[in-house]
């Protein structure tokens, strides 16, 4: 560097300040780049203190001093919000660990910063807010719960709730007493099918199906057999709903088993009081006559020569004794002790023929009485006796509800009970029935009268003029017969009964077996392993090709594979996954010309669908097969 003329030695050492070469540039240089450095550092604390002359110099000078301002600023500015953000991310760490007192400043000099605080503690507030308004919908929920279950204990009726595969997820506590097991023994564990005894059991798990398919498809209320943890049977009524939005059913239970005892007490008390005053006064009036009528037919018949009149007096001498053998057959029935033994199959067409006379007699000359009788011969298993006491009290309720005349039918005939019928009456069995039927154009009953007709000691005849006990026995002793009784009627239009009875023996059709073989291919659709494989071994000996499938997806997964050598397919209606009119529909998708047949446990009718019932015989399944391949059908 060169020398300069300063006398004080420039090189910054110089003092006087008037001194042009006192401070010599580069001097000024290295002095502005110590300061950059420091401020890189982070040290703004440096300032050059430095005036000179030189322009270009001094505007470097202060531009470094301001730069170390500026930088100056900017790390406060920074520290700043470096707090803050820590302090906030303090407070949202406390909110989100659930301490809700946490509260972020608003105070900040930095914009930013205290508009962050704000937003924050809005949110805690609503955070806040939400929860609170949760806390308070909890405690309803608890209240509630608590108070359900409390319902539930206390209304002295076993209720349980069932999930889809029928585990029992509640019991109350008359559950437990009912059946004998605890709640921890019953709750997620059990299966509602365990307590049902076995004669039960089909129709409850095809109700729970079918309830899920659509809740109008299985009957609310109905009544059934409970097997209890000793394997008690007890009589039960059952009333089952869905609860909404879920595949879950809610069941009340009721034990009638006392109430079955009681019934059946009632019954045989209303049976021997109707009984004893129908005997009391058909054996006192009706025996007093019978009396002189074979006294003195029989003192006739000794003194008639004339054979033509001795058999007219033999044959009032017969219908004398007829009659005395009827009250003696009344006297028996009203004993407890009956034997069933003497009970034979008669001939019901004969029999009402025969007792038509007799009904006539009862009802009088301004009634008309028709009889109206099948073809064929029906042959059934029934105590004459009842059946001549169940007629004898319809007829005469009828008699009774015509003063002024009328006319009364009796109609007989067989009929099969479908599950339509079966699902709005529950305690009807599907299946085949001889039908009774009595009719009258009377005056008919209103509503409220119906609702208690078969109630005992109810009556609308005037006081000493009936004991109300006629139906009831009517209704016991149809009962008895496993059948069932029905009435309807219209004010000034008469009244039906109707007296459904089981026929529980089927006669055999005869087929000609080489008519029913075949050589086509059958696809068979069953969940149930047994029955599939009963179907397909006698298909199988008749000559036809089977596929096989245990659900209604691998059904269809088959047809599709096979769907132009598959001649007909046989469908189970009810099946776990897709069921069975669902599999037909979807077959018909596939191949709208398909022939489908749906299989079902008892007989059934559906609109535009070809059924058949499982329990009938194989061959007349075949017959069905054979005449639905070749459009018979």
């Amino acid at each position: 560097m060169e020398n300069h003329p300063c006398p004080h030695g420039g090189y910054l050492k110089c003092t006087n300040v008037l001194c042009e070469y006192g401070i010599a540039l580069s001097e000024v240089l290295h002095c502005c780049c110590d300061v950059l450095e420091k401020i890189a550092q982070g040290d703004t604390s440096q300032k050059i203190d430095i005036k000179v002359e030189r322009n270009s110099v001094q505007r470097l000078i202060d531009s470094i001093n301001k730069v170390s301002q500026e930088v100056s600023a900017m790390i406060d500015l920074t520290h700043e919000l470096a707090i803050g953000i820590c302090e906030h991310f303090d407070v949202l760490r406390r909110l989100h660990e659930g301490d809700f007192s946490a509260t972020a400043s608003e105070d900040s000099s930095v914009e930013v910063i205290r508009m962050h605080g704000q937003l924050i503690n809005k949110l805690r507030d609503r955070f806040v807010e939400y929860i609170n308004k949760i806390k308070e919908q909890h405690q309803d929920l608890i209240y509630s719960y608590e108070q359900q279950k409390t319902i539930l204990s206390s209304i002295g009726v076993a209720v349980i709730v069932v999930e889809e595969d029928m585990t029992i997820e509640y019991a109350n506590e008359e559950f437990e007493s009912l059946t004998g097991y605890t709640k921890k023994e019953v709750e997620g564990k059990m299966k509602w099918t365990e307590f049902f005894a076995e004669e039960m059991l089909n129709k409850m798990i095809e109700y729970n199906i079918l309830r899920r398919i659509s809740p109008s498809l299985a009957p609310r209320q109905y009544e059934s057999k409970l097997k209890d943890r000793n394997g008690k049977i007890k009589e039960v009524l059952l009333n089952v709903g869905m609860i909404p939005y879920t595949k879950q059913s809610i069941v009340s239970i009721i034990d009638i088993s006392e109430r079955k005892k009681i019934q059946e007490q009632l019954i045989h008390s209303q049976k021997m009081e109707s009984l004893g005053f129908l005997s009391g006064r058909v054996a006192h009036e009706f025996n007093n006559i019978l009396t002189a009528v074979l006294g003195f037919s029989g003192i006739l018949y000794a003194k008639i020569e004339d054979s033509q009149l001795k058999n007219y007096v033999q044959k009032i001498i017969e219908a004398s004794e007829r009659a005395k053998d009827l009250s003696k057959k009344l006297l028996l029935f009203s004993r407890k002790e009956e034997s069933k033994e003497d009970i034979q199959e008669i001939s019901l067409n004969k029999f009402l023929n025969e007792f038509s006379e007799f009904l006539k007699s009862i009802i009088g000359k301004d009634i008309k009485l028709k009889i109206n009788l099948p073809e064929e011969e029906i042959i059934y298993k029934i105590d004459r006796t009842h059946l001549e006491v169940i007629l004898m009290n319809l007829v005469t309720n009828s008699r009774d509800a015509m003063p002024k005349g009328g006319e009364l039918s009796v109609c007989l005939k067989r009929v099969s009970i479908d599950a339509e019928y079966s699902y709005t009456h529950p305690l009807v069995m599907p299946g085949e029935y001889l039908l009774i039927i009595v009719s009258d154009t009377g005056i008919g009953m209103d509503e409220q009268t119906k609702q208690k007709i078969f109630e005992p000691f109810f009556t609308t005849k005037p006081k000493g003029k009936g004991t109300g006990l006629g139906l009831s026995t009517v209704f016991g002793l149809v009962r008895q017969y496993e059948g069932h009784i029905h009435v309807y009627s219209e004010l000034g239009k008469g009244t039906t009964f109707k007296i459904y009875l089981p026929i529980k023996e089927k006669k055999i059709k005869e087929f000609d077996r080489d008519a029913l073989k075949g050589v086509e291919t059958i696809l068979v659709v069953d969940d149930d392993d047994q029955t599939r494989g009963f179907i397909c071994s006698f298909l199988k000996e008749y000559g036809y090709n089977v596929y096989e499938a245990k659900n209604g997806q691998e059904a269809l997964e088959i047809f599709e594979r096979n769907k132009e050598h598959i001649a007909l397919s046989l469908v189970d209606l009810v099946m776990l996954g897709i069921p069975g009119i669902e599999v037909m529909k979807q077959i018909k998708r596939i191949k709208p010309e398909a022939k489908v047949i749906i299989m079902s446990g008892y007989p059934l009718q559906l609109k535009d669908v070809i059924t058949v019932e499982k329990t009938i015989s194989s061959e007349e399944i075949l017959f069905k097969i054979r005449n639905m391949i070749d459009g018979k059908e």
